[in-house]
């Protein structure tokens, strides 16, 4: 007889160490710079991966950045956005990509630092920061 408990991918932890998973994220639209990350469905690793090394570095600018995630099966907005940024890129992007302001920076997770950099000069660029 097979022990299901055993042979389960679920985790078993105490309850309070349980935590909520990662949640897909929509610009508002008013910070100066848009971090858009592309993933293939919410909550496969690439996607959880990107999304917390974006997050390890938002502190830094505050709301000088937006985070827009872009799911590839998602809704048709997000099927719709993804084509756009293919397009805008002249070929198809793969999982996990991370642009800025629409531009391709990362074509897999960056080190938390040069993900920063990348931003940084951004925002240099765009006069919001000094070198």
């Amino acid at each position: 007889m097979v022990n299901n408990a055993e042979n389960s991918c679920e985790t078993v932890s105490p309850e309070n160490e349980k935590y909520d998973p990662v949640q897909p994220r929509k610009a508002s639209g008013k910070a100066p710079v848009l971090v858009e990350i592309i993933c293939e469905r919410v909550h496969c690793v690439l996607y959880d991966y990107a999304i917390n090394t974006v997050d390890m570095i938002v502190d830094v600018f505050g709301d000088m950045i937006d985070i827009q995630t872009v799911i590839r099966q998602g809704n048709r907005e997000n099927a719709q956005r993804f084509l756009d940024l293919c397009s805008r890129a002249g070929k198809m992007l793969p999982v996990p990509t991370i642009l800025i302001d629409g531009d391709v920076a990362f074509t897999s997770v960056p080190h938390p630092n040069e993900l920063e950099a990348a931003i940084k000069a951004v925002l240099v660029r765009k006069g919001f920061l000094q070198k």
